[in-house]
């Protein structure tokens, strides 16, 4: 396994990012993209997003991940989502690992948050495996935990 992040995506990269999302439904792009983006999933949704990020596993890419604010000394993330074929392999654990050893490397990033639906029961045990913890709870309309690492 040669989990890489690159900034950035491309055309291709994206159109693959669009079928995997639609071909799962409009539930697994609600899980991944959070409520703020309509489904389907189209290029200019994607291509609108600031600070994205390419997971490849050598060559292929297999997914992709987002810095959706950075708040003072915190990097909220976000828009995690693998090819639904790679999951269940270790990747989206080893893309994780990686992109928080990238944002960590800037001295002034104290945390990391992102936010997790309450049914998404997957992404969770993933986060909690790595560190993060439940930082606040939002009850409405889907229960949704705000989660946390520190440095």
């Amino acid at each position: 396994m040669g989990i890489k992040i690159e900034k950035g995506i491309n055309k291709n990269n994206i159109e693959l990012l669009c079928s995997w999302s639609n071909e799962q439904g409009s539930v697994f792009q609600e899980q991944w993209m959070g409520t703020q983006v309509s489904y389907p999933l189209t290029y200019e949704k994607i291509e609108k997003l600031e600070n994205k990020f390419s997971i490849f596993n050598e060559e292929e890419f297999i997914g992709m991940i987002q810095e959706v604010r950075i708040e003072e000394d915190n990097i909220h993330i976000g828009r995690f989502v693998l090819n639904p074929q790679k999951t269940g392999l270790g990747f989206g654990t080893e893309a994780l690992k990686e992109f928080i050893d990238f944002i960590f490397k800037d001295k002034n990033i104290r945390s990391i948050s992102l936010t997790v639906f309450d049914f998404n029961k997957n992404a969770k045990k993933l986060y909690d495996k790595l560190g993060f913890v439940v930082d606040e709870v939002i009850e409405t309309p889907k229960l949704r935990y705000i989660m946390k690492k520190h440095r």
